[in-house]
């Protein structure tokens, strides 16, 4: 138990991130010791988990007759 004691008190200390690959982590390797682990609540996961990128800068604004779905699916079959 004391060992336990040392583990939780460790995981407090970490960022969200982090806790959260370590949750990750655990739930993997009870998997692989074929734990059930349905009943376990697992953190949701939702699009504002995700870091926004950046792909630059407009080259041109698209104007009122720009066909943009033709220009994306130009030269496929």
């Amino acid at each position: 138990m004391h060992d336990l004691t040392k583990l939780e008190t460790a995981a407090s200390s970490l960022p969200i991130q982090e806790k959260r690959e370590l949750v990750q982590f655990l739930v993997a390797r009870l998997r692989e010791e074929g734990v059930d682990t349905a009943d376990l609540q697992m953190p949701s996961h939702s699009i504002l988990d995700i870091q926004p990128v950046s792909v630059g800068a407009i080259l041109r604004p698209p104007g009122r007759d720009d066909d943009l779905l033709g220009e994306m699916l130009e030269g496929r079959p």
